[in-house]
């Protein structure tokens, strides 16, 4: 069965810091950011959660990191694609206080695979920058595309919340606030028949 166009920017990073409209303006995660340099941190450091209703999923595929930068040199310039795979439906330690009792959170991150390949990315980044070849033109961003469900949902109007961890084992902190399907899905009304069953959607 075709999978259904969802998708929702989550985080943009440029240099100097600049964000998407739906970021939230949460003290804690703006200064998180701030600080936050992707071409230096470690590839299992960097995960996003993704809360929503107990009975919605995102599967490995779902939740895609983009980073690129544009140079003056064509060979330093990239612009790459890491699927982030999904780990589960446990709640990442902070945040179980920010479920309610029809929510669930699922946590993602970049595959071990994919690992050596990122740390590529972050070297010829490193490279450029210290060539001063970038005019700080480089971005990072996350974003989700694909939704199923298990069963029905709680809510008539279901969100998802996202959120964000730049160091190894530490905190998420919320990346967005909550976003109605109806907003990502770009419809006013959006039943949860037009949301497949997970059972006929396959991970990527």
């Amino acid at each position: 069965m075709p999978r259904p166009f969802f998708s929702k920017r989550l985080l943009t990073l440029l240099s100097p810091l600049a964000l998407c409209a739906c970021m939230t303006a949460d003290p804690r995660a703006l200064y998180e950011l701030s600080r936050f340099d992707p071409f230096n941190a470690e590839p299992d450091a960097i995960g996003v959660a993704v809360k929503t209703d107990r009975n919605l999923r995102v599967q490995t595929g779902d939740v895609e990191l983009r980073v690129a930068l544009e140079s003056e040199n064509p060979k330093q310039a990239f612009d790459e694609r890491f699927i982030l795979s999904v780990d589960g439906a446990a709640a990442p330690g902070n945040l179980a206080k920010e479920l309610g009792p029809h929510d669930h959170v699922l946590a993602a991150a970049i595959a071990p695979q994919d690992q050596s390949r990122f740390r590529i990315v972050q070297e010829k980044a490193r490279i450029a920058r210290a060539q001063n070849t970038t005019k700080g033109k480089g971005a990072l961003s996350i974003s989700v595309s694909g939704l199923c469900r298990t069963g029905p949902l709680s809510s008539a109007k279901p969100t998802v919340r996202n959120y964000m961890r730049t160091v190894a084992n530490g905190d998420f902190f919320p990346l967005s606030g909550e976003i109605p399907l109806s907003e990502v899905f770009g419809k006013a009304a959006l039943s949860a028949q037009e949301i497949p069953a997970c059972k006929e959607v396959r991970p990527r």
